[in-house]
């Protein structure tokens, strides 16, 4: 702050001692360097040439024959990922991790762009247009039935830059036709645009895009870009903001209680959780390390307290499973809409049953009951009126998916922690975290994976067996009753036949949908006051929790709402008119 150095250099040592007095100092400031640009770049220069000529050379080990360029694409990207996360990890344990996700990620797309140049260079138009197009009829063949999925998600993300383009073009197009201008020139339409809207006033280029997008599934592809702003909204919003406004009142609520007590609160909100079908136990496990670390570490420290955490995790874990099975799936089994929810009649569940009920543990039911969904298995296990012990055995390998998870909440908190001048009470535990939350994610992917595997072979090698599992008569019946509903629905939603105010509740869905994203990704900090989880509510946010949301947030959580309702409006007159389509078919 006095512009002056805060460290002195010893020649002999070849180090750099910094000093004691500045106390906010450490050797992971960087101010001290922001006049030297140029002596950096000079110094750094050659570092990034051999850098580029590493990536190049990595790159072209890629370019070998003998495996299709899409199989050699795939293992040259998974292979970069895991050298960046390296990268990533080693250099903040260091210390030197301010700004290095970002850097990575600059190189990244630098790299990528240096390779593209490359390839584009070293192929023909043809022979490039030849590879484009064998890779499209790929993922048509292999993820054709999904598309509509994947254009909702370019819709939601995309609308504003095609809007942007579309304006461009019709300015071009409108300078085109005067007749005064140098660069004028008559409308052209080709034989497959002549149908297509807009002659005279976008470009050829723009009306091919509207040519393509009429032969979308509208109304399909409409509908799963306002899912694809919901699920956006509850990750930034409700997961990011007001996740950890609740998780710091918790904390702040049971800071002054014993530790027994806020076992007690924790366990029963877990519970409830539990029992909510879509719940998974991942955020379950990742509050109880959040919130009793700062509990016990008065009492037992901070591994003593991770110690008693995942013990508390296993045993809310299995009272969970016993309550699912025994008083969920044993006491509702006679209820068709419980049995239809699980899906007995699927192929999955029906594997699950053959392997469920062979004798003894094996890493095939271990699999099913860890990387199962929570609710629907232990519900089958109940369905099934299988023995208790034996699932509550087999379901103890979860602890490999309850440590990671609790550490990840455990070194969330602890990166929060701070000194009273200011200083980080744990610098590398933000480093810990994410390499936690990366291995949670590889446990719980990991085990889904092998559960998959082993249903598949029991498709695959036990049909017989599969086909002598009896058929669910009032769930087939449910099911087929639901399945014309669902081919009605599409029927009468088809975006020609829709009438013009169902046209309109549902592009106001989409819009107001679309601002709201944009408004909280680009004006974050205009929508959210600063908060974390070592804040209170009655410090930082003047003793008043809606203070969090600053008035543009508030405008956009309106526009989510708004979004919803006109969703759930159209969703009502749909599902209305596809019964009612089906009324002389299905009494």
């Amino acid at each position: 702050d006095n512009g002056e150095v805060c460290f002195t250099v010893d020649v002999a040592a070849n180090s750099l001692n910094f000093n004691d007095g500045y106390y906010d100092c450490s050797e992971i400031c960087v101010n001290v360097y922001a006049n030297c640009y140029n002596t950096f770049i000079i110094w750094v220069g050659p570092f990034l040439v051999s850098l580029g000529l590493l990536f190049l050379s990595f790159f072209a080990t890629f370019l070998r024959t003998g495996s299709s360029p899409e199989q050699e694409t795939a293992k040259f990207a998974k292979v970069w990922l895991f050298l960046l996360f390296a990268m990533w990890v080693t250099a903040s344990l260091a210390g030197a991790g301010a700004g290095v996700s970002t850097t990575l990620a600059a190189l990244s797309l630098s790299s990528f762009i240096a390779a593209a140049v490359f390839l584009s260079i070293s192929y023909n138009s043809i022979e490039r247009q030849g590879q484009i197009d064998r890779i499209a009829e790929q993922l048509v063949e292999k993820y054709g039935d999904h598309f509509d999925i994947f254009r909702g998600l370019l819709i939601v993300t995309c609308t504003p830059v095609f809007l942007c383009y579309f304006a461009v073009s019709f300015v071009v197009q409108r300078i085109r036709n005067i007749r005064c201008s140098k660069y004028s020139r008559p409308p052209v339409t080709t034989t497959s645009l002549r149908d297509v809207a807009g002659d005279g006033w976008f470009t050829v280029e723009a009306r091919r895009l509207i040519r393509l997008f009429s032969s979308w599934n509208r109304t399909k592809v409409f509908t799963y870009a306002v899912y694809w702003g919901c699920a956006f909204m509850i990750v930034s919003v409700i997961m990011s903001e007001f996740t950890v406004l609740f998780l710091s009142w918790l904390i702040e609520t049971t800071s002054n209680m014993n530790l027994i007590a806020v076992t007690g609160i924790l366990v029963g909100i877990g519970m409830c959780m539990f029992l909510l079908p879509p719940v998974p136990g991942v955020p379950i496990y990742l509050t109880l390390g959040i919130v009793i670390i700062p509990v016990g570490r008065p009492i037992m420290g901070i591994l003593g307290s991770i110690i008693y955490a995942l013990g508390i995790s296993l045993v809310l874990k299995l009272l969970a499973c016993t309550l699912q099975q025994k008083m969920i799936g044993g006491l509702l089994k006679h209820k068709v809409g419980v049995r239809q929810f699980c899906g007995v009649n699927s192929n999955l569940m029906r594997s699950m049953k053959l392997v469920l009920k062979q004798p003894g543990i094996g890493i095939d039911k271990v699999s099913i009951l860890v990387g199962g969904p929570d609710w629907p298995t232990s519900v089958l296990c109940g369905i099934m009126d299988l023995d208790l012990i034996p699932i509550l055995i087999g379901t103890l390998p979860i602890i490999f998916l309850i440590t990671p998870t609790l550490l990840t909440g455990c070194f969330m908190y602890m990166s929060s922690l701070k000194y009273d001048g200011g200083k980080l009470e744990f610098p590398w535990a933000g480093t810990v975290q994410t390499i936690c939350a990366a291995i949670t994610a590889f446990v719980q992917f990991g085990s889904m994976v092998v559960a998959a595997f082993y249903l598949e072979g029991a498709v695959a090698n036990r049909k017989h067996e599969l086909d002598a599992i009896p058929i669910d008569e009032e769930v087939k019946v449910a099911d087929e009753k639901g399945e014309a509903i669902k081919q009605s629905y599409e029927e009468v939603t088809k975006w020609d036949v829709l009438p013009s105010w169902v046209r309109t509740v549902l592009l106001l869905s989409l819009s107001t949908m679309i601002s709201c994203c944009y408004l909280v990704q680009l004006f974050q900090d205009l929508c959210f006051r600063e908060y974390q989880l070592t804040y209170t509510i009655e410090q930082n946010l003047d003793g008043d929790w809606k203070n969090l949301v600053k008035p543009l947030g508030i405008a956009a959580n309106i526009l989510f709402l708004a979004s919803g309702l006109f969703l759930f409006i159209f969703d009502r007159w749909a599902l209305g008119k596809a019964r009612k389509h089906l009324s002389p078919v299905i009494p």
